[in-house]
């Protein structure tokens, strides 16, 4: 940055930091935490952006700007590591590099990043690295032949190094989150010999001894969690409604959204819950069916494909188009007459999260 420039983005600071001062809103926090990561302190851009969000933790813009400070400077290091790693391979290298992308949620990287890593210096710690970034991709895919990879690589690292704890934490996560029981109970069993008198692990191997009757295999059970997409310990829309505590009213949002002429409906589906703004009695409840089925299919076509979670979804045609932005547990979806704009399109990703007052269809 040249020293004009630099003079320049100081002054910017500067100014959005008084302005801030003077007012403090989200949008001047916005301005405050961009300013400074244009001026090249990603350090003073997360901190203001996490001072915002403990001021407004709703605000979408805030969610954003955090994120993508936070995914600059991941980047960065990233970059640094993969420079590295043209200079000579090196597993401490491998090892943060796939810790990293791990962290950051970039599951697909980090199991390739691991398989280059068992390529060029294979070793244990580099198949639990594959091990690792298997089970968090089925976690997050739940594809039943991720699974099965997942279990593979736990295979492979236990025949190198059977006595280590981390594998056997690895596989009672898996088995848990699919409720292969017995399975978790026998890696319950391993961790105890590798820990005895591990209360923790003794309550939980009492726990697991209790539920393998009439318990599916592995192989079943990546069945049902595939066909579901859900894991065994997901918790249910009424334990997430009480966690969450009082609820966000979003038929507001959708009337707002309904004032366009283009947009011929809005929804915002969660479990039975289907709110709908624009078409009325049986016809909103045909939308809203229609629409729960295309997006319940997009989930069960990505899983197949190990696509992941998919987060949003465009269908184009002479009806129109059906932009839906989606979670695993709700989703939110407007059908258009032409393109959205940027603000209908952040508007969709905010509504996802929230929390329905009304089961029903609106009417």
């Amino acid at each position: 940055m040249s020293m004009m420039r630099r003079i320049l983005s100081r002054s910017r600071v500067r100014d959005a930091r008084a302005r801030l001062s003077k007012q403090v809103t989200p949008s001047n926090y916005v301005a405050l935490a961009q300013e400074c990561a244009m001026a090249g302190d990603l350090r003073e851009a997360r901190r203001v952006a996490t001072e915002g969000l403990g001021q407004f933790p709703t605000h979408g813009e805030l969610r954003r700007i955090a994120e993508r400070i936070d995914k600059q400077d991941r980047e960065s290091r990233l970059g640094e590591l993969r420079s590295e790693l043209v200079e000579g391979p090196r597993d401490a290298v491998f090892r943060e590099l796939v810790d990293l992308l791990l962290e950051s949620g970039d599951v697909s990287r980090a199991e390739q990043t691991a398989t280059d890593w068992c390529a060029k210096l294979d070793g244990p710690e580099a198949r639990l690295a594959v091990a690792r970034a298997r089970v968090e991709r089925f976690i997050a895919d739940r594809g039943r032949d991720v699974g099965q990879l997942a279990f593979e690589a736990l295979d492979q690292f236990d025949e190198l190094r059977g006595s280590d704890k981390r594998s056997w934490r690895l596989r009672l996560q898996i088995t848990t989150a699919i409720g292969a029981w017995r399975e978790a109970r026998r890696a319950a069993a391993r961790l105890l010999e590798l820990e005895p008198g591990s209360p923790a692990l003794e309550a939980r191997f009492r726990t697991l001894d209790t539920l393998c009757a009439d318990a599916p295999d592995v192989n079943q059970a990546l069945r049902e969690v595939e066909k579901t997409g859900r894991l065994v310990d997901d918790p249910t829309h009424e334990q997430e409604s009480e966690r969450d505590g009082l609820a966000h009213d979003v038929r507001p949002v959708l009337r707002e959204l309904t004032r366009d002429q283009e947009i011929r409906a809005a929804l915002y589906l969660r479990g039975s819950t289907a709110l709908v703004q624009g078409p009325k009695g049986a016809t909103a409840e045909r939308t809203a069916r229609q629409v729960r089925e295309v997006v319940q299919s997009g989930r069960t076509v990505a899983r197949r494909l190990g696509l992941g979670r998919i987060t949003d979804l465009r269908l184009e045609g002479d009806f129109g188009t059906l932009s839906a932005a989606c979670s695993e547990a709700d989703s939110a979806a407007m059908w258009s007459s032409g393109k959205l704009t940027t603000s209908q399109e952040r508007a969709l990703v905010d509504l996802v999260g929230w929390r329905p007052t009304v089961d029903g269809v609106e009417r």
